[in-house]
């Protein structure tokens, strides 16, 4: 039995020895391998950064050039003259545009009644572009529109390029000496020369790399499966407000690590030349399997490497458990020579065998003390209980706060996010309609200017109240942020929903808001739409909301507009 105990216990040692050496050669090749991985990972999200960026300033920078380039043409003063003149006068300007920019599919100026009096090579002249988006908002303001199929275009124009041909739509006005609308400028620059820069980009890059641009929806419109929403609203909102950054994502089943970067990110520009603020994000992506590709190259020889070293540890192990066992087996061997006849004076002078006297007394005194610390355990458990449940409502608390705007008590863009995304899923699902409303205070900023921003923030804080007020329980408001808020409407249509935006309008006009000894009068502008059951999302109902509502400031703020429905749109287009 003695020689049993030994052996087991020479195992045991032997064995805790070589598991420690085990773990700490798995450990040493586990982190070589993860530090060389993380380095790949690094090395190759730094990389698609770049390339994402790199799209993203080429994208911005032409944009912006033949934006602003829009703009200073339709404002020469030399020009003014050569406008209404002969047509082929103002060809000859067009012309001379074109040669500078080759990327321009078309140009032309289009008389204030919508007929596009000359035109590059001739093309669309005497045609009607009434009710264009482009040549409505270009007879007030510069504009860009975002990129779309060319219709008519695309029959006139030879091309060698099997794709359809694909625009975005610049316009400025023309004015005359005494500042009156002549005309609208506008240039329609071809999408060939976004895809040029992307295949020069990944003609230069990795293989397997790919490169996406997607507008402000997240739909894809430039790469492969174009108009495509690849990215939730999450991931599109986190890469709208960080800009530039890295994310790895799955896609078709397959791990994507991807750096994306904004394009034409800012504001959109009333006057003067300014930022287009298209909103475009590029994304640049790889498979994962293809960057830690060279990672499992190595892997192979680390492994072997470990072996190696871990079967050199086991020998080591087993030799330092068997001189470790030497003292037990001399005192076995001691105590196995006791008995009834031998006298115990005979046994070997043993220090140690005083602790073996102790450990019964120590172990009784262990059990008293192990039946303490088991109450003291229970009623530990007892608090840990009750604050854990306090602590529960604390944070229960602090995510309501999260989703409540702190100056009005109205939900936030985020609070907001839960009815609207139960709202869309009716409207969907064709159980109910549903409305959106996007309202904004009108001159808002001279408020700030004239009366400072405490006044301001009373402004605001009374307008969502009246917004508030003058709405179904059923309904939600929300503060979107700044003097923006957003009203969910449950169960009407779009007239119905119109009528309560006229009624809101009349309230905020008719109301007084006292601050500071003063009593000051606003009026806000709100743009209504719909849900339509091909929305991709609420976001798609807001953004025609949105629309609706620079349309009804371009008309002179405190009305109404109304989006059409998602389906009419199309038709018309």
């Amino acid at each position: 039995m003695s020689f049993r105990n030994r052996l087991r216990f020479e195992h045991q040692l032997a064995a805790l020895v070589g598991v420690l050496c085990l773990a700490l050669v798995a450990a040493t090749v586990g982190g070589a391998i993860w530090l060389e991985r993380q380095s790949a990972v690094g090395l190759a999200e730094d990389r698609l950064a770049r390339l994402a960026v790199g799209m993203a300033e080429s994208l911005d920078a032409t944009v912006r050039e033949r934006f602003r380039e829009i703009q200073v043409v339709a404002g020469l003063v030399p020009l003014r003259e050569r406008w209404a003149a002969d047509p082929s006068m103002t060809r000859g300007i067009l012309a001379a545009m074109h040669a500078t920019a080759p990327d321009y599919a078309w140009l032309g100026f289009v008389t204030p009644d919508g007929h596009v009096r000359a035109g590059t090579e001739g093309m669309l002249e005497g045609m009607a572009m009434n009710g264009r988006a482009w040549f409505e908002t270009g007879s007030t303001r510069p504009t860009v529109g975002d990129v779309h199929e060319a219709a008519i275009l695309n029959r006139l124009l030879v091309r060698i390029d099997p794709e359809p041909l694909r625009l975005v739509d610049l316009a400025a006005p023309v004015r005359d000496a005494g500042g009156r609308v002549i005309g609208v400028l506008a240039g329609h620059l071809s999408w060939d020369w976004a895809i040029r820069v992307r295949r020069r980009l990944l003609d230069d890059g990795l293989p397997g790399t790919d490169l996406w641009v997607l507008d402000r929806n997240g739909r894809v419109i430039l790469g492969p499966r174009l108009g495509v929403a690849p990215f939730d609203p999450v991931r599109l909102g986190a890469m709208t407000e960080e800009g530039r950054g890295t994310f790895a994502a799955t896609i078709a089943g397959e791990t994507q690590l991807a750096g994306f970067a904004s394009a034409a990110k800012g504001e959109r520009s009333e006057n003067a030349i300014g930022d287009p603020g298209l909103g475009w994000i590029v994304v640049a992506m790889r498979p994962e399997a293809q960057i830690l590709a060279p990672v499992h190259h190595s892997i192979h020889a680390l492994l072997g490497l470990g072996a190696g070293i871990a079967l050199l540890g086991l020998a080591l192990a087993w030799s330092l458990g068997y001189r470790a066992a030497a003292p037990l087996r001399r005192m076995t061997a001691a105590m196995g020579r006791i008995g009834p006849d031998t006298d115990a004076t005979t046994l070997p002078r043993l220090d140690e065998a005083q602790e073996f006297a102790a450990v019964a007394a120590a172990l009784s005194a262990l059990l008293g003390r192990l039946g303490a610390v088991e109450r003291e355990l229970s009623d530990a458990t007892l608090r840990s209980t009750r604050v854990a449940a306090f602590y529960r409502r604390q944070i229960e608390d602090l995510r309501q706060a999260a989703g409540t705007d702190m100056l009005t008590g109205l939900l936030n863009r985020r609070g907001f996010a839960g009815p609207a995304e139960e709202a869309f899923e009716q409207a969907r699902a064709g159980r109910r309609g549903v409305a959106v409303l996007v309202a904004d205070i009108d001159h808002f900023k001279r408020v700030n200017d004239q009366h400072g921003h405490d006044a301001g923030d009373a402004v605001i804080r009374h307008v969502g109240a009246l917004l508030a007020e003058a709405v179904r329980g059923s309904d939600t408001v929300a503060r979107f942020g700044g003097e923006e808020f957003v009203l969910l409407l449950v169960g009407l249509g779009l007239s119905e929903a119109a009528h309560i935006a006229e009624r809101l309008c009349t309230a905020v006009r008719n109301a007084e808001i006292a601050h500071g000894g003063r009593v000051m009068a606003v009026t806000v502008s709100i743009g209504v739409a719909t849900v339509s059951a091909g929305d991709p999302d609420i976001e798609a109902a807001i953004a025609r909301a949105d629309a609706a509502l620079y349309e009804a400031k371009a008309r002179g703020r405190d009305r109404v507009g109304v989006a059409a429905a998602r389906e009419e749109a199309e038709r018309a287009a």
